[in-house]
């Protein structure tokens, strides 16, 4: 065994590294539970508080999206307003969504063909039904792709290998992951859009979003004012981003915040589902004093999951920690 492998093993998250971080209750008694591991890092990049064993090594997912968006600023990429905004998104597949895209491609002097994300239908019924067939332009990472194209573009770097591992903006994200993070990529697989996938630890990806939300203003402007474009109208990372917050979501139970002052919260659930990670997020910030009282009470009623006995609501999903 390397030592790589040694350490992935050390590190991989076990059962016992997880709390129970929230509880659907129904009718005053608890009916499910969510498992989770949550970090929240401060300015300076040290472990304010956490939840499970923070140290522990995850798949980020779409959480990273933002870090993207840095390397491919860096390579040349000259997007500003929604188009750079869904860059970093994981969006419905919306008319207006595929055309951001679009717009992007067709800017670069590129088209839709270009893209190598898998083909996908809206996430949204009636815009499914419109749509006719699936399409690449639909898939939520699309504007990421779409953007990682326009950056090699601008960089002179290929576009037809640009998912490969060794491409230099793949090399780049690597290089930018790790240096916000504060710590070494360990084992690299594929998302599921066909992008090089890191591990991080929890605390590291928390540390990450807090210092990318303090530096990158441009970045952060873009995703605050046109929040609809990095995920839909509506959603919780939305809802979070147009009260001031950068949100973002990541598949299997991943949810990040970050704040302008550099505070980074980082959450993991243990089921892989996302309903508990943006309270469990926002209740971190909000025990430490980083969101209002009255903001964190509007936005936890948008966005906890109501439970409901015929027409009358009888409870919700709470938080524990």
């Amino acid at each position: 065994m390397t030592t790589n492998e040694t350490t992935l093993e050390l590190l991989w998250p076990k059962s016992s590294d997880f709390a129970v971080v929230a509880e659907l209750v129904r009718d005053g008694l608890v009916e499910s539970r969510h498992w989770g591991i949550a970090a929240l890092v401060g300015p300076e990049g040290k472990t304010i508080d956490e939840i499970g064993k923070a140290k522990r090594l995850i798949f980020p997912r779409s959480s990273v999206k933002p870090l993207q968006a840095v390397a491919a600023r860096r390579a040349g990429l000259k997007l500003e307003g929604a188009q750079l905004a869904i860059t970093t998104g994981s969006h419905q597949g919306t008319e207006a969504h595929a055309k951001l895209v679009e717009a992007i491609l067709v800017g670069a002097g590129l088209g839709l063909e270009s893209l190598q994300c898998p083909l996908a239908w809206p996430a949204g019924v009636e815009e499914a039904l419109a749509a006719g067939s699936q399409k690449r332009e639909y898939f939520n990472c699309s504007g990421k792709h779409a953007g990682f194209l326009a950056a090699s573009v601008a960089a002179g770097y290929p576009t037809e290998n640009y998912l490969s591992p060794t491409h230099p903006l793949q090399q780049s994200i690597t290089e930018v992951i790790e240096e916000y993070a504060g710590e070494k990529v360990l084992f690299t697989t594929v998302d599921g859009c066909g992008a090089p996938l890191h591990t991080l630890t929890i605390e590291g990806l928390a540390r990450a979003i807090g210092k990318f939300t303090a530096t990158d203003t441009e970045i952060v402007d873009a995703m605050l004012g046109n929040a609809w474009a990095v995920d839909g109208h509506g959603t919780a990372d939305t809802l979070l981003m147009e009260a001031g917050f950068v949100a973002k979501l990541g598949a299997e139970g991943v949810f990040v915040i970050g704040t302008r002052d550099g505070h980074g919260v980082a959450v993991k659930i243990a089921d892989g589902n996302l309903r508990a990670a943006p309270l469990v997020a926002m209740g971190l910030l909000h025990k430490n004093g980083l969101i209002e009282t009255s903001l964190y009470e509007t936005l936890f009623e948008k966005i906890s999951q109501k439970v409901t006995g015929g027409s009358k609501v009888t409870g919700r999903l709470e938080i524990t920690n």
